[in-house]
């Protein structure tokens, strides 16, 4: 029966071709991911922060109550905006059913 050296994991003789092929697929990538030769940069992305249209807080004048109290009642009262709000459906809406009924039911012993 021949015996033969096996080629342990950890030897240099079994991870440098896959070190090999790892970086000469890696060098592959970088190369193909800059384009073709001669080709122009891509622009830049244009930005925008988010916080560039914030406003910070600033209290605002309070009407007094018996001026507010007069103006509603010269729009009509709350029938008014009764009203506006009855406007914007057109059928009362149904009921939602229980998404938890029956989840605290326990076993009779």
């Amino acid at each position: 029966m021949p015996t033969s050296t096996p080629i342990l994991p950890g030897s240099l003789l079994s991870w440098w071709p896959w070190s090999l092929l790892l970086i000469t697929t890696a060098a592959a990538a970088q190369t193909s991911a800059a384009g073709p030769a001669g080709a122009a940069p891509p622009s830049p992305l244009p930005y925008t922060s988010a916080l560039s249209a914030y406003q910070a807080y600033t209290d605002e004048q309070v009407q007094p109550w018996r001026e507010a109290n007069e103006r509603v009642g010269r729009i009509g009262g709350w029938r008014t905006y009764a009203k506006e709000a009855a406007r914007g459906t057109s059928a009362p809406q149904a009921p939602v059913a229980n998404p938890h009924a029956g989840q605290h039911q326990h076993a009779q012993p």
